[in-house]
């Protein structure tokens, strides 16, 4: 029923590859369902506004099996159209200069006896600092792009790559499944430097073991962690035994803040220095610890810079972060690593707008398509917008509606204007005849009705 448009058509078709050209245009079909969808977006909710012309009874499934097959039967691979939609994004938005990654996890809610890759996990969303909530559902590692959108200081993180973590002993943990991805991402711009953002979950040896040398990691460390100063101690040419190779043990990042704190002279390893940094939108200044040091539960011996973050006046919790680059300026880590932050707004962007929960899927295919598709597909509607979207005159009337609160920004105000984009181009009343008319006039009523 609905008609695709120009600009939207011209990243789709970076996408032809993936697909067997009867699954590309199904593909299309099913993204067009998906923005135009006004209900509960299941997948009958949405297949249902795909053929809104021809209202289908639940009783009468054999309509869609092309749209379920989709997900579940067709031989497209997750990683192949991760591919494409990551080389699309960095072409159009970053096509040089460093490409800052960004990984987490997530919990999508889903219940049955029958769902593959069902377990109880943590709940980010309902846990607190004292009381950690667990949930059923399927688990998610997500690597995101976090790109600054031209013409702004606004960092925004378009979803490039997903993977489902099972639960078990015997299971990939999420930092191997962080570090399987990372492999991909390097093998398909082997010429870029990145960084890779991660929080202590994946400051791991499993993720940060044989550090590609592309790669630049800026994450969290442990309060308590471990830490030896890398130059070792000089040992006496008679002394028995194998040379040291590290240095004597340091304090960990929570004692160098008190000895920090302890100082008077303001001289010395641990004192505090103020500096500016910009950190999630806002220039502040900070007080900051830095040194060298050597972590071998999870870097082995390779040196890493220490940077240890308070803000003076209190908005935030202490950071323990650290850098593999060396010589890193203080203010870029706490930069970089703010843009962490992009991943949760893309996170809660999917469940709220894109509706990725709502799906009633069972069968491991869909379980593992479905989701990733979403995401990429949210990639592709940002990608769509920030480049050609935002140009249209429904955007620019749309800015002059704002309030103070709107920013143009925001998923749900992309996804209003490729909407609106897709009805001005499926309704075309200058080249349609009048019997045309009253037929779309049917399906658009019919259309609305499957909102309610």
């Amino acid at each position: 029923m609905f008609t695709s448009i120009p600009s939207l058509d011209s990243i789709l078709q970076c996408l032809l590859p993936v697909f067997t050209e009867p699954s590309f245009r199904t593909h299309v079909e099913i993204l067009l369902g998906w923005v135009m969808c006004l209900s509960k977006r299941t997948e009958y909710g949405v297949f249902q506004t795909i053929q809104a012309d021809a209202p289908v009874s639940r009783q009468e499934r054999h309509p869609f099996d092309r749209f379920y097959n989709f997900f579940s039967r067709s031989s497209w691979m997750v990683p192949d159209l991760a591919r494409q939609v990551a080389v699309a994004v960095v072409v159009r938005l970053n096509p040089s200069g460093l490409l800052y990654l960004v990984v987490d996890d997530t919990l999508l809610h889903k219940r049955g006896k029958k769902v593959y890759g069902l377990g109880w996990f943590r709940d980010a969303v309902a846990s607190t600092a004292k009381r950690v909530a667990t949930a059923s559902g399927n688990h998610w590692v997500v690597v995101g792009l976090a790109i600054c959108i031209p013409k702004t200081d606004k960092i925004y993180c378009l979803p490039i790559h997903a993977k489902l973590h099972l639960a078990g002993k015997n299971q990939k943990s999420e930092a191997t499944l962080a570090r399987e991805m990372l492999g991909d991402i390097l093998e398909w711009f082997p010429d870029r430097k990145l960084v890779f953002l991660g929080d202590g979950a994946y400051s791991t040896k499993n993720l940060l073991g044989d550090l590609d040398p592309r790669v630049t990691y800026v994450g969290v460390m442990r309060a308590d962690a471990a830490i030896y100063d890398p130059v070792p101690a000089k040992q006496s040419k008679s002394k028995r035994g194998p040379k040291a190779t590290k240095g004597p043990r340091l304090p960990n990042p929570k004692e160098a803040m008190k000895k920090a704190d302890c100082s008077r002279s303001g001289h010395g390893p641990w004192t505090w220095q103020m500096i500016k940094a910009t950190a999630y939108g806002v220039t502040r200044k900070l007080q900051v610890v830095s040194f060298q040091a050597v972590w071998p539960e999870v870097m082995g011996l390779r040196p890493i810079l220490v940077v240890l973050v308070r803000d003076p006046l209190g908005k935030f919790k202490d950071k323990y972060l650290f850098t593999t680059d060396l010589n890193a300026d203080l203010g870029w880590v706490i930069a970089a690593f703010s843009r962490r932050w992009s991943i949760e707004v893309a996170f809660k962007a999917s469940k709220q707008v894109m509706k990725i929960q709502a799906p009633q899927h069972w069968c491991q295919q869909s379980v593992e398509k479905l989701s990733p598709w979403v995401w990429l597909m949210q990639s592709v509607i940002s990608l769509w917008y920030l480049t050609e979207g935002h140009k249209l005159p429904a955007a620019r009337a749309a800015r002059r509606r704002f309030g103070e609160w709107d920013t143009e920004w925001s998923l749900a105000h992309m996804l209003r204007i490729l909407r609106a984009a897709i009805l001005e181009a499926t309704i075309k009343p200058e080249s349609a005849t009048k019997a045309e008319l009253c037929q779309l006039l049917d399906q658009l009523e019919n259309y609305l009705n499957l909102a309610v």
